[in-house]
């Protein structure tokens, strides 16, 4: 219990760090998110899921008729951070994205990183990026994400990282198939 609690104070550290995003507050004052993973990847033990929050979508106070948006990269691979999270701001009539900031939290020491982002405006050359845009931009047509719920931050992270250990051996049975199928020649 005393490393979920160091846990806990690291991300209310960085939720406090992440001063442009706004929260849903629940009763007990903890910041609350409305959750969705907007695009995954890896294989088995180094999946990424990417994980916006719709409460963070609010209008930016840097750009004119720019919102920002939250995204919350969970790693499954120890020897990856635990998590980086990223502030976004978004153009949707010229599809740009440009990263305020970001911050990155070690796996197993939990200490805080400030992540180098390029804050120039970018049409998205990552896949993820693209999902965010479209996340942002189009709320009513969020046939490629998944919900996973209104919750905190630590509970979303903890959801993210149980559904990995369903993914598991999912991934391991299908990269054997895959890999008996390379030895025997076999084409896909």
């Amino acid at each position: 219990m005393n490393t979920l609690n160091k846990i806990g104070r690291y991300l209310t550290l960085l939720t406090a760090l992440l001063a442009s995003t706004t929260w849903a507050l629940a009763d007990e004052q903890e910041p609350v998110g409305d959750w969705w993973i907007i695009y995954g990847n890896g294989r088995a033990h180094q999946n990424v899921m990417y994980v916006a929050d719709r409460t963070s979508v609010v209008p930016s106070n840097h750009t004119k008729g720019a919102q920002l948006v939250a995204v919350t990269l969970v790693y499954e691979d120890p020897s990856k951070p635990m998590i980086d999270v990223y502030n976004i701001e978004v153009q949707c009539p010229t599809r740009k994205v440009r990263f305020l900031n970001g911050q990155s939290v070690a796996q197993f020491s939990y200490t805080l990183k400030h992540l180098k982002v390029s804050k120039t405006w970018q049409t998205p050359k990552e896949f993820w990026l693209d999902r965010t845009l479209a996340f942002v931009c189009e709320p009513g047509k969020s046939k490629d994400t998944v919900a996973v719920g209104k919750m905190t931050h630590l509970q979303m992270i903890q959801t993210t990282k149980a559904m990995f250990q369903q993914l598991g051996p999912t991934q391991e049975k299908s990269q054997m198939i895959d890999d008996l199928d390379d030895m025997l020649g076999n084409k896909p």
